[in-house]
C-alpha cells in the first residue's frame, strides 16, 4: 500500500513540473486573445512594512524587487505589498480583464498609469461583496489599453493570511470562462459534500451513532473551509459581513481541526486502543482556541494555524497508524482517507510557495482530496457499521444458545416456584386483610383526632364566647339595682307633686319638694341614671355585637361554597378570640377594600381561628421584645391576599418544614394536637390557594394566604 502511495505522489510531481511555465520577459506583450496569461513572474515587488508608502512615493521607488515565481508567495504579514508590471497590448481588443485569484486578500487596490493619468479600482473583504464589478470570488479588475499601447499597473495588496499572489491577464471571454469554469467544477465539489451531508445525517437519525453525527458536522465545516478559500462563503453566504469575510478563514479553519481530531478521537476508539494518547489533542484545542481569539483581536494567527493544523495532521496520521497495526480495521479506512486529504494539503500549499504550476489541477486538488477523504470516510462508516451487525450478530447467537440452555432450567424451576407463589399469596392474602383491617381503624383513629382538633377549637370557642358575654351581662346587671333605686327616689318626687292642691297651700308644699330634692340630691340623681343607661346600653350592644360574631363564625360546617368577604370572618374570629388575646399584646387590623370571593366561608373561619391561636401561643412564649399581631387583606392581580404577621418565638427551618405534618406540634402535651396546620393546609388546598410561610426563629413569623376571587 505504501509503494502505491509513493507512486501516486511522484507522477502527479512529474506531471505538474513538465506542465510548470518558464518566466517570462519584463515587459508583458498579450497578443493572443485566446488564451490568458500568468504574469506573476513578470513583476516586481515592493513591501511596505508600515504600510504608510503614497502611490507617488511607490511610483518613484527604486527599491521593487524582480519576482522569480510564477505564482508570488509573499508568506505571511503585516505588511502592504505594491506589485509593478508594465503591459503592452498587441490585440485588437482594448478591453482586457486582469483576475487577482486569491479570494482571500483582505485589501486589494489596482493603479493604472496611462499616458500621466492615473485611475485606481478598489475591492477587498473590507466591503461587502456587492461592491465588486464582477460576480465572481476573484478580483477581477478592467484593463482598457488601446492597441499597441504599453500601461504600468501598481497593484497594492494586504491580508492576514497566507499571501498568494496568482495574477492572470486576458480577454474579457477568456477570463470569464475560466471564471465559469472554475465554479462548474467547485460546484461539482460541493454537490458531493451535500450528498454525503444528507445521506449519512440520514443515516445518524436511523442509527443515532454519534460517529455520524461527528463525520456530518466535520464534512460541513470541512465544506464551508473549502468555500471560504475559494471566496464563496463571502458571496453567498455573508455576502454583508466584511467583519466575518475577515475572519472566516481562521474560524472555520480551527472548527475543521478541532471536529476531526473529536471525529478520529471516536471513530478510531483513541480511548481504548492508545488512551493516554488522547489528552494530547487538547493542546491542539488550546492552540486552535488561541487562534480564535487572535483572529477576533485582529492580531496575526495565520502562521499559528498553519503550525496547528500540519501538527494535527501528522498527530492523527501516526495515530492512525498505531492503531491500524493493532489490527482495527476502520483505522486503515482512516489512514488512507486522511492520506489522500493530506496529499490535497500538500500540493495546494507547494502551489501556494510556487513549487508548483498554478493550474486547474492545483487549484483544485485539495478539494477534491477532501472530496475523496469525505467518501471514503462514508464508506469506513458504513463498513464499521457492518463490523458492528457482525459483532452483534455473533452476540445475539451466543444469547440465543444460552437461553435455550437457561429455558430448561427454567421450566424446572417454573414447577417451585408456583408452588412457593401459592404460599406466598396465602401469606400476602392474610396479611393484606390484616391491613385492611389496621386502615380502617388508622381512618376512624384519625376521625376521631380530626373531631377531637374540632371540640378542642370549640371548647376554646365555647369559654371565649362564655367569657365575652358574662362581662357585659354582669355590667348590665350590676346597672339595674342602682338604677331601680333611682327611679324609686324620681317615683317618689313624682308622688309628692301629685299631692300639691291648688285649693292648699301651694307654697308649703313646694317647699317640702325642694328639701326632698337635696335630701335625694336630685341633680346628681339625674346624672347617674343617664350613665347607667348608658352602661347597660353598652352591655347591650357588646352582647349583640358578640352574637354578630358568632353568628358569623358558625358557619363552621358549611359544605357549599358561596360569595363571602373574608374581612367579615377575620373580624368576627377576633371578637371570639378576644378574650384569648393577653393585654400587652396589641393586635393591628389593616383589612383592606377586597371583594367578595367564592369560598367556603365557615371552614376559612376555622383557618382563621387556628392561624390566629398560632400566632397568639407564639407571641406568648416569647418573653423579649414587643409583642404585636399584624392582619392584612390587600387585592393584587385578581387575587386575595391575607398577612398574618407575629412577633413571636418564630420557627427553625426544621420545624417549619414539618409544620403541616398531621400529628407534628411544638406545644407541650395538652395543649395541642398537632392537627391543626394539617386541617389548615386542607382545607387552603382544597380553595385551590397557596400558604406561604417565613420565619426566623428568635424574630417572628409571617403567614401570606393567596386566594382566588373564584374556585
Amino acid at each position: 500500500m505504501k509503494k502505491k502511495i509513493y507512486c501516486f505522489l511522484f507522477l502527479i510531481l512529474q506531471f505538474v513540473f513538465v506542465h510548470a511555465q518558464t518566466k517570462k520577459s519584463d515587459v508583458i506583450i498579450y497578443s493572443d486573445t485566446h488564451s490568458s496569461l500568468l504574469i506573476g513572474g513578470s513583476v516586481s515587488i515592493l513591501e511596505d512594512k508600515l504600510d504608510e508608502f503614497t502611490f507617488k512615493e511607490v511610483v518613484i521607488s527604486k527599491n521593487f524587487v524582480n519576482s522569480n515565481q510564477t505564482v508570488p508567495d509573499l508568506g505571511i504579514s503585516r505588511s502592504a505589498f505594491w506589485i509593478k508590471a508594465k503591459i503592452t497590448n498587441s490585440t485588437n481588443n482594448e478591453r482586457l480583464l486582469f483576475e487577482l485569484a486569491n479570494p482571500t486578500i483582505d485589501e486589494v487596490e489596482l493603479y493604472i498609469l496611462l499616458n500621466g493619468k492615473v485611475s485606481v479600482q478598489k475591492m477587498g473583504e473590507y466591503q461587502p461583496f456587492h461592491f465588486r464589478n464582477y460576480d465572481y470570488p476573484s478580483y477581477v479588475f478592467d484593463l482598457v489599453i488601446p492597441s499597441e499601447e504599453t500601461v504600468d499597473i501598481y497593484l497594492k495588496i494586504k491580508s492576514k493570511e497566507q499571501i498568494s499572489v496568482p495574477l492572470k491577464l486576458g480577454s474579457q471571454i477568456v477570463i470569464m470562462n475560466s471564471l465559469s469554469e472554475k465554479d462548474l467544477l467547485f460546484g461539482l465539489y460541493v454537490g458531493i459534500m451535500l450528498a454525503m451531508f444528507f445521506y449519512n445525517a440520514f443515516i445518524y437519525f436511523t442509527t443515532k451513532d454519534r460517529n455520524y453525527l461527528y463525520y456530518i458536522i466535520y464534512i460541513l465545516f470541512v465544506g464551508l473551509t473549502q468555500s471560504c478559500l475559494q471566496g464563496y462563503t463571502f458571496q453567498y453566504l455573508w455576502s454583508n459581513s466584511p467583519w466575518m469575510a475577515q475572519h472566516s478563514i481562521v474560524l472555520l479553519g480551527a472548527l475543521v481541526g478541532i471536529t476531526a481530531a473529536e471525529f478520529a478521537k471516536s471513530f478510531l476508539n483513541i480511548s481504548q486502543y492508545l488512551k493516554s494518547y488522547k489528552n494530547v489533542l487538547y493542546v491542539f484545542y488550546v492552540s486552535y482556541f488561541i487562534c480564535i481569539i487572535f483572529s477576533i483581536l485582529e492580531k496575526s494567527s495565520g502562521l499559528l494555524l498553519d503550525i496547528t493544523a500540519l501538527s494535527i495532521s501528522l498527530y492523527l496520521l501516526g495515530v492512525a497508524i498505531v492503531i491500524a497495526r493493532k489490527g482495527y480495521r476502520p483505522a486503515k479506512f482512516f489512514l488512507f482517507a486522511w492520506i489522500i486529504f493530506l496529499i490535497g494539503v500538500i500540493v495546494f500549499a507547494l502551489k501556494n510557495m510556487g513549487v508548483l504550476p498554478y493550474n486547474n489541477i492545483t487549484i483544485y486538488t485539495m478539494p477534491a482530496g477532501s472530496a475523496i477523504e469525505a467518501l471514503l470516510l462514508s464508506f469506513a462508516l458504513a463498513d464499521r457499521i457492518n463490523l458492528l451487525k457482525k459483532e452483534k450478530d455473533f452476540s445475539q447467537a451466543a444469547t440465543l444458545l444460552a437461553l435455550r440452555e437457561n429455558e430448561m432450567l427454567i421450566k424446572e424451576q417454573n414447577i417451585i416456584l408456583e408452588q412457593m407463589v401459592e404460599q406466598r399469596t396465602i401469606k400476602l392474602n392474610h396479611t393484606n386483610a390484616e391491613l385492611n383491617a389496621t386502615l380502617s381503624d388508622l381512618i376512624d383513629t384519625q376521625t376521631q383526632l380530626v373531631n377531637a382538633e374540632k371540640m378542642a377549637s370549640l371548647g376554646q370557642l365555647t369559654a371565649g364566647i362564655a367569657h365575652e358575654i358574662n362581662n357585659p351581662i354582669n355590667f348590665v346587671s350590676a346597672n339595674v339595682k342602682p338604677l331601680k333605686l333611682d327611679i324609686e327616689d324620681v317615683l317618689e318626687l313624682v308622688g309628692k307633686y301629685e299631692k300639691i292642691s291648688l285649693t292648699e297651700n301651694l307654697s308649703e308644699g313646694l317647699k317640702e319638694i325642694e328639701v326632698f330634692k337635696k335630701q335625694i340630691d336630685f341633680e346628681y340623681l339625674k346624672k347617674e341614671m343617664t350613665e347607667l343607661l348608658t352602661g347597660i346600653e353598652e352591655g347591650a350592644m357588646r352582647t349583640a355585637e358578640i352574637v354578630s360574631g358568632l353568628k358569623n363564625f358558625s358557619r363552621l360546617d358549611e359544605s357549599e361554597f358561596k360569595m363571602a368577604n373574608i374581612n367579615e370572618g377575620i373580624k368576627s374570629t377576633l371578637i371570639l378570640l378576644k378574650s384569648s388575646v393577653p393585654a400587652d399584646l396589641k393586635v393591628i387590623t389593616d383589612l383592606g377594600n377586597i371583594p367578595a370571593i367564592e369560598c367556603f366561608p365557615g371552614k376559612l373561619n376555622q383557618v382563621f381561628m387556628n392561624l390566629f391561636n398560632n400566632a397568639i401561643y407564639a407571641i406568648n412564649k416569647n418573653e423579649s421584645g414587643k409583642k404585636q399581631l399584624l392582619i392584612n387583606t390587600y387585592e393584587l392581580n385578581d387575587q386575595i391576599f391575607v398577612s398574618i404577621e407575629d412577633t413571636g418565638i418564630g420557627m427553625t427551618p426544621e420545624v417549619k418544614a414539618k409544620v403541616f405534618e398531621p400529628f407534628y406540634t411544638t406545644k407541650d402535651v395538652g395543649e395541642g394536637t398537632g392537627l391543626g396546620m394539617a386541617i389548615v393546609f386542607k382545607i387552603i388546598e382544597s380553595h385551590h390557594a397557596k400558604i406561604e410561610i417565613e420565619s426566623e426563629y428568635g424574630i417572628g413569623t409571617k403567614i401570606l394566604l393567596i386566594l382566588n376571587k373564584k374556585l
